[in-house]
């Protein structure tokens, strides 16, 4: 009896294959974003305050509340300020960490770990990685490090790859075979953006799986007749994505809007709006414990980028000729742009207009999902930060990724069946996958862009890929990872993942399958035996 792989099949495998290749890789070492979202864990953590005074050396990215702060012209970290430090930073991502670090704190306290985190020793090759110019291995930075990487894998890692599975099930319903929406979720995992931000303490891949799952949800309530309970649900998803980055808040109301327009039942939506209440009651808390307001004023007392924040509204300009200089930037620029980092993603082009035409009886919904891609570019081509400090690609872009991805599955079912169209998407697919792991692995920190790309000529002045990531990895330059631990060097230490991962797709659908097909044959017994008793 031969047993077709099922959804459930491919999503577990899917969800592993992720979960690894997330987890295998530590976090950027001295990344201030993470730090300066850790700091508030740990503040909150340690003395339950939302000042971090006391950790504030690791991260730039600051508050100084009430102000002023006078920085230090010599260190780029130095300053004086007037009132005390927080962090400028949104209140999802340390608010999903904080229980995550509580375990971390029960198992550091256990003395093999206290041990080991006091010696100052390195671990395996790890050493080799360290910045020379840096303090060393002291036992508060190394505390801080395996605090940071153990709660970023279950705050960040372990989301992003239920979101992957989210984009499956999703562009599964669209697919001839299941395998076409099962490569499109691999894609979108690992030959996109979202693959560097979901292992890093960052707003991104939470808000985007914030508000792709409750989309997600809402077309199973909408379309599908699924329980209402799960607008509870979306309400929770969507305060969540709304808390953590404050821009998707217009996009999450499109999709709010398309639900009330489809709802057979609008008056079920107070569920999506009563989810929401207590993580906005936490926000406004949050919010008025460190800012004395209920209004997310964190970027007004910045220490850094003072000058971008202030440019027009929160960095955010009128719409003039620099807004399309700005797409270029976020499309096809070679430091930045998505297409160029991600050629794959050109057939969602193609793919959107399919979506259109064959989905007739569901336009409204490919209205909204173009409005919401729409949204973030013209949002972020309005901003003057719009290529997002150091990074791989536009960054701010995350969130609508698996928005911009699904359309691709109707160009799948066209191209996948026909032996050209399969070398066409293995050509992009494996150049994106290339693209993306060599930036997101090359190094210790996030790519630097030399001079803000605020021009056409310095937009094209350099390619992130070509002239910071290969160099670095010709050097054997890799970002740390757990294979270090080992002793194992550089590119070396990137072998035992792809062993790992050939192991896990050779052999969990196998199993996978394998029970299935007992299940199957139990049922059919079972289906006998009543029959025969007929």
């Amino acid at each position: 009896m031969t047993v077709q792989p099922s959804r459930r099949t491919y999503a577990i495998t899917l969800f592993l294959i992720l979960l690894i290749c997330y987890g295998y890789f530590l976090p950027k070492w001295a990344d201030w974003g993470a730090n300066s979202r850790a700091d508030m864990v740990y503040a909150f953590g340690d003395h339950g305050t939302l000042i971090i005074d006391d950790y504030h050396t690791n991260t730039g990215d600051l508050a100084c509340f009430p102000g002023p702060f006078k920085a230090d012209p010599n260190d780029l970290l130095g300053g004086d300020c007037t009132g005390h430090f927080y962090s400028d930073k949104s209140l999802g991502p340390s608010l999903l960490a904080l229980p995550f670090y509580m375990v971390f704190k029960a198992v550091a306290a256990l003395p093999p770990i206290q041990k080991f985190i006091a010696s100052g020793k390195g671990i395996g090759s790890m050493s080799d990685t360290l910045n020379p110019d840096g303090k060393g291995i002291r036992p508060d930075a190394v505390y801080q490090y395996m605090a940071l990487a153990f709660m970023t894998f279950f705050a960040s890692a372990v989301p992003s790859a239920f979101l992957g599975v989210i984009v499956f099930l999703m562009s599964a319903r669209f697919a001839k075979k299941d395998s076409y929406a099962f490569l499109l979720a691999l894609a979108f995992g690992l030959a996109t953006m979202a693959f560097p931000y979901s292992n890093a303490l960052y707003q991104h891949q939470l808000a985007s799986f914030g508000a792709f799952t409750g989309f997600y949800l809402l077309w199973r309530v909408i379309y599908e007749k699924a329980s209402l309970r799960w607008l509870w649900v979306v309400g929770v998803l969507f305060s969540f994505a709304a808390i953590t980055e404050y821009p998707i808040v217009p996009a999450l109301g499109i999709l709010f809007l398309w639900a009330l327009w489809r709802m057979p039942n609008r008056i079920a939506l107070y569920r999506v709006v009563i989810g929401a209440i207590p993580l906005f009651i936490a926000f406004a808390a949050f919010n008025y414990a460190a800012f004395h307001t209920i209004i997310p004023v964190g970027y007004e007392y910045s220490t850094n980028w003072q000058g971008e924040h202030q440019s027009g509204f929160l960095s955010l300009q009128l719409p003039s000729v620099d807004n399309l200089v700005r797409l270029y930037g976020l499309t096809f620029s070679p430091i930045r742009g998505i297409f160029i980092t991600s050629p794959f993603l050109l057939l969602a082009i193609w793919g959107y207009y399919l979506m259109w035409k064959e989905l007739k009886d569901k336009r409204g919904a490919v209205i909204t999902i173009g409005l919401f891609i729409a949204f973030f570019l013209f949002y972020n081509s309005s901003s003057v930060m719009w290529w997002g400090g150091f990074t791989i690609g536009p960054r701010y872009l995350v969130p609508m990724l698996p928005f911009f991805v699904l359309p691709i599955i109707f160009v799948f079912n066209r191209l996948l069946d026909k032996r050209w169209g399969q070398i066409l998407v293995g050509v992009l697919v494996a150049f994106s996958a290339f693209s993306i792991w060599a930036m997101n692995i090359a190094g210790q920190t996030w790519p630097d862009v030399g001079v803000s790309p605020t021009t056409f000529a310095t937009m094209t002045a350099s390619n992130t890929l070509v002239n910071y990531s290969l160099p670095l990895l010709q050097q054997g330059n890799v970002a740390r990872n757990y294979a270090m631990i080992l002793g194992l060097p550089g590119l070396v230490s990137i072998i035992p993942l792809f062993v790992l991962l050939v192991a896990v797709y050779l052999i969990v659908p196998r199993l996978l399958n394998r029970r299935e097909a007992h299940h199957q044959l139990q049922n059919q017994g079972l289906k006998n035996a009543i029959g025969g008793t007929r």
